[in-house]
């Protein structure tokens, strides 16, 4: 059997086991009687060990048993290990993790496991009591583990001409501990390496209903059959018969349908999926712009309902690309448990809104601008615990990293209680790097020391290090950030903590915008960068130190002309301005004609356009046109120069 074309859902498997025991490993450290992580961890370990040997990854397969022996001693424990030993296992997982990539990049494992395995296996003769292999529990013992639940007592037989039946009873322990509690086995879970036999017994406590259990063992390969009985009829009183096995029958579709209610699809199909979807959401633009310049009889009709039908394709194609923002968080826990013990530094991380959705390339373009902002919060924000004590706070810091949704967006903050950003430190440190003048020093408030924080090449650290310090980290979040069509922000307290707020868009295939033109030219805005449209004739225009200023009842906002700003050249044919954000303020954008609310199809900049201060991407209009999407965080930075540019010649 060629195994070649199971790769790749084996590398994605595996990865996702590794994340999950990283965080699973890191949180039993904290609390190490947890017995459903304990349970979590000991059932990852045996799933990842079946998958490598079923693929023939003999070097990852011999570590992870040597692991697993050790997670055997946390079940078996109570107070935990050393830490020494939960660093032991979090280097196997960063060696597994390297291996990984190894198959994928060269097809082979290239994993020197010995020096790993021999550390573990000292771990485990360290140990008062070895770990031994138990006797399967009597069934009184076994009915007193379930707690209430069922026990079923599951018999599978392997076919005949099964060639790794050690690997096909892990697979079967694994498979039925989805659905319940392994309170016992035979062969036992520790014994199973160089199992050769064709028969296994599980006894499982689960809420599930036994045809459930029984479907759940059959789905695994080379199984021949599988018989479930309820253990509470084995130790009844009954007649000398032997029970009738339980065969599978569809009692309950909800049941079932929990089964089965995920696949696992090609990265690359989703992305062809939601290319075709743009370019259907293209051709409808067009077809409406045609059918609304012609009279034909049920044309409006079919066009309306040709759109409602499109949309709601558009929403669950869409929907299909999103992924939980869990899958970068995943990563913090190890990461903050590492650097602060790097630091010396004691830090209780809070997560929150895991479950907030994302588009997948969205996700994943979102993980290295987030370790930038937790490293910088860990090295920079937090004091150690006497700086803390001695300025009244507890001697362990908060660091906290939440999601939510925001209309059309999502928020994600990093927020910690640390010391904060001294204005006078950050305005000195971006004098000695050349950044501002020397006699500017003073007049450094707060929102613009907090933006300086954000130049490239700038950073506090007295000296270099691995965690932070060379210059590289903020510049890069903003620069990634604006890529994916979002902004980021940064609020600080002096001795009471920062917090930095990142705005994504949902998605970045189709985006809902403002259509303008200026000099005969299509732009487009980001709608949720838009918070109005007005006539400029309807409004006062003052001139302040050369710059003109639109004069609102909630505030005086600079006038930016897009013709200038794109280099077309002042046109003076703009009649109307628009109301939009970008960084932590307002402008007014005054362009020449409103054209309305379209939906576009987004692409990014050909390479030879350069990283054009104004723009942040493209889009094809029903007509044919270009239409170029404006970066407002950009256009609000080269206004700010102006206006600080007008200052000083004034």
């Amino acid at each position: 059997m060629d195994l070649n074309e199971y790769l790749p859902m084996f590398l994605a498997e595996s990865r996702e086991h590794l994340q999950e025991l990283n965080l699973a490993v890191v949180r039993i450290e904290e609390t190490p009687d947890d017995g459903e992580t304990l349970d979590e961890i000991f059932r990852i370990a045996h799933s990842l060990k079946g998958m490598s040997a079923t693929m023939g990854f003999e070097r990852i397969a011999r570590l992870t048993h040597a692991m697993e022996d050790v997670f055997e001693l946390l079940k078996q424990r109570r107070g935990g290990v050393e830490r020494e030993a939960i660093n032991i296992l979090l280097e196997c997982l960063d060696a597994l993790s390297a291996a990984f990539e190894a198959v994928e990049t060269d097809g082979v494992e290239r994993l020197d496991e010995a020096p790993l395995v021999e550390r573990l296996n000292t771990l485990v003769r360290e140990q008062p009591h070895g770990v031994e292999v138990p006797e399967t529990p009597a069934p009184t013992e076994l009915a007193e583990q379930a707690d209430g639940r069922t026990v079923h007592h599951v018999v599978v037989r392997l076919a005949e001409d099964a060639l790794m039946p050690s690997v096909r009873a892990y697979m079967t322990l694994a498979a039925l501990a989805d659905h319940g509690e392994v309170l016992a086995s035979e062969p036992p879970a520790q014994a199973i390496e160089g199992f050769e036999g064709r028969e296994i017994q599980v006894w499982v406590a689960s809420e599930h209903e036994p045809a459930v259990v029984e479907a759940a063992a059959k789905a695994v390969p080379d199984v021949a059959s599988a018989t479930v009985t309820e253990l509470a009829d084995e130790l009844a009183p009954a007649p000398a018969a032997e029970a009738e096995p339980v065969h599978v029958e569809e009692r309950s579709p909800q049941r079932k349908a929990t089964t089965t209610s995920t696949v696992r699809v090609d990265a690359e199909r989703l992305d062809q999926l939601m290319h075709l979807m743009g370019e259907l959401v293209v051709h409808r633009t067009h077809a409406e712009s045609l059918a609304a310049q012609t009279a034909m009889p049920g044309l409006h009709q079919a066009m309306q309902d040709l759109a409602r039908s499109s949309q709601a394709l558009q929403a669950m194609v869409m929907q299909v690309r999103m992924i939980p923002v869990e899958a970068v968080f995943l990563r913090f826990p190890r990461l903050v448990r590492d650097l602060s013990a790097k630091l010396g530094k004691k830090v209780e991380l809070q997560l929150s809104g895991s479950e907030t959705e994302l588009d997948r390339t969205v996700v994943d373009a979102l993980g290295d601008p987030l370790v930038h902002l937790v490293r910088n919060a860990l090295d920079h924000g937090l004091e150690p615990a006497e700086a803390r004590e001695a300025a009244g706070k507890p001697a362990t810091g908060t660091l906290e990293i939440s999601a939510r949704h925001a209309g059309g967006s999502v928020l994600i903050t990093v927020r910690d209680d640390g010391r904060g950003v001294d204005p006078q430190l950050v305005a000195r440190k971006a004098a000695q790097r050349g950044l501002i003048p020397e006699d500017a020093v003073d007049s450094i408030d707060l929102q613009r020391a907090v933006e300086l924080l954000f130049a490239a090449g700038f950073s506090t650290a007295e000296q270099t290090s691995d965690v932070s310090g060379r210059g590289v980290g903020m510049d890069a979040v903003r620069a990634t950030i604006r890529e994916l069509g979002g902004e980021v922000l940064m609020h600080s307290e002096l001795g009471a903590g920062t917090t930095a707020q990142i705005r994504l868009p949902l998605t970045l295939a189709i985006m809902a915008a403002l259509l303008v033109e200026s000099g005969g030219q299509p732009f487009a805005i980001q709608l949720d960068r838009v918070e109005r449209t007005l006539k400029l004739d309807d409004y006062p225009v003052r001139s302040v130190a050369g710059q003109r200023m639109l004069v609102l009842r909630d505030g005086v906002l600079p006038i930016v002309d897009l013709a200038k700003t794109v280099g077309q050249g002042s046109t003076g044919d703009a009649t109307h301005a628009v109301v939009v954000r970008g960084l932590d303020q307002r402008l007014a954008l005054a362009v020449d004609q409103l054209v309305g609310q379209r939906e576009l199809v987004t692409r990014p900049l050909p390479q030879e356009m350069g990283s054009s201060a104004a723009f942040s991407g493209g889009a094809v209009l029903s007509n044919g046109a270009i239409a170029l999407i404006l970066d407002c965080d950009a256009i609000a930075a080269t206004a700010n120069d102006g206006l600080a540019a007008l200052s000083a010649a004034a």
